[in-house]
């Protein structure tokens, strides 16, 4: 979290320093955005992240335009030699194509780099004699960040909802060159030695939004209508409803096995799903909404929290409206519910061999946990009847009493208690407003 945070507010003083800087620059010229990324590492196994991240895009002609991208991928669902942790990623460099009316088209070609936090970087400590005979012993717990080349080639897909706003979709391959580096494999002799570097294609897909600064007024942006004379500017729409992809990385809550409670955690897992969204707006800067989210291809996070995944979040939205945007943030309580999970429902006393001892009695059931989801909400309007809708921000997730049962014979199961986590979520979607 400590490295998204950084990011976040690189990209905060970036976006802040291009807004003073705006009005300098000719017009049209300059987009910034926001996008949601998916980024499918091919080795070792195969392995989808998925992350948020803005752009910074400078057009030099209709045909060509410099850019700048972050993306940062807060799952880290493996450790590894390399491959493992969290990603952040940046791609700089050209974007050249055609524009039309509505929609454009083009290639891109950005270098960058691909930074992962959690590789192991095992090494030799000595030796240790067992049975008469001497045996290698490596320290296993020392992790690092390490940083790797990346090039970006695909294809981009513009459309142009009104002068100012940019709907953005990016495809291609995100080849990664990593590096000479030590491993271990115990399958291996040496155990210990040094792999040759390598380079793999990975595919990325990005959906997103832009804005462009300073933009030229034309009819679709004026209140005259196209006419010349001035209209009066509508209040803001009382209801809204969207839908919305999301992506939920779950902190898991402390792991249980047949006897023993670990203490340790598990790495995060990154769940993307669908949701839909109804808001009923109080005023310009006051709204109620809900939020319902399924998450279908889940499988759990712990025991005790296992099965298909469907969220509610029900609370307030308030910020500020302009014209073309809004900023806001959002409290909302609500709920995070498992479809089938291992409950522990009651308790009887038998005996055993002549000695008595608590059983457990469990149950697969639905098993549903209070959430609250705390974050920020930033919302585009290309139109009075349409918006682009991007949130971004921590779920609590309040994990209830889980057991499982045991081969222990008193009592035959272990119980974890109650305990809480945060857990990032972005989403990305649209509403129509009436």
């Amino acid at each position: 979290m400590f490295h998204f945070r950084a990011f976040l507010c690189v990209l905060t003083l970036l976006v802040t320093y291009i807004g003073i800087r705006a009005q300098q620059i000719e017009p049209s010229k300059l987009e910034i955005g926001a996008q949601f990324s998916s980024l499918t590492l091919a080795a070792p196994g195969v392995k989808r992240e998925v992350g948020a991240g803005g752009r910074v895009t400078y057009n030099l002609t209709d045909n060509l335009a410099v850019e700048a991208e972050g993306n940062y991928f807060p799952s880290g669902s493996t450790r590894g030699f390399t491959p493992g942790g969290s990603i952040l990623q940046g791609q700089f460099g050209l974007k050249a194509g055609k524009r039309w009316d509505k929609f454009g088209i083009f290639a891109k070609a950005r270098p960058g780099f691909v930074s992962f936090d959690g590789t192991f970087a095992p090494r030799p400590a000595g030796t240790t004699t067992i049975n008469g005979m001497q045996f290698p012993v490596y320290d296993l717990d020392r992790i690092i960040r390490t940083t790797h080349f990346s090039m970006d080639l695909g294809g981009v897909l513009e459309v142009y909802p009104s002068r100012r706003v940019i709907v953005r979709f990016d495809a291609g391959d995100t080849m990664i060159r990593y590096g000479a580096h030590d491993t271990l494999d115990f399958s291996h002799t040496p155990e210990f030695f040094r792999t040759q570097a390598r380079t793999t294609h990975n595919f990325q897909f990005s959906a997103g939004v832009s804005f462009r600064l300073a933009a030229h007024k034309d009819e679709s942006d004026d209140d005259t209508g196209g006419r010349g004379v001035p209209i009066l500017r509508k209040a803001t729409p009382k209801f809204e409803v969207g839908a919305q992809l999301t992506s939920l990385t779950f902190n898991p809550p402390r792991q249980l096995s047949g006897d023993i409670v670990f203490f340790g955690e598990n790495r995060p897992q990154t769940e993307t799903g669908l949701g839909a969204r109804f808001t009923f707006n109080l005023n310009r800067f006051v709204g109620l909404e809900a939020v319902i989210n399924y998450f279908p291809t889940a499988d759990g996070v712990a025991a005790g929290a296992t099965g298909r995944v469907l969220q509610g979040q029900f609370g307030i939205k308030a910020g500020r409206r302009f014209e073309r945007f809004g900023l806001f943030g959002k409290v909302r309580p609500g709920f995070v519910s498992f479809s089938r999970s291992q409950n522990l429902v009651g308790t009887r006393q038998l005996t055993f061999a002549g000695f008595p001892f608590v059983q457990g009695d469990f149950e697969f059931a639905r098993r549903t946990f209070f959430a609250n989801d705390l974050g920020g909400v930033l919302e585009f309007y290309p139109t009075r009847r349409w918006a682009l809708r991007f949130d971004l921000g921590d779920t609590l997730i309040y994990y209830g009493e889980r057991s499982v049962p045991t081969f222990q014979l008193h009592p035959t199961f272990v119980t974890a208690p109650s305990e809480r986590r945060h857990n990032f979520q972005f989403s990305s979607g649209f509403s129509f407003r009436f």
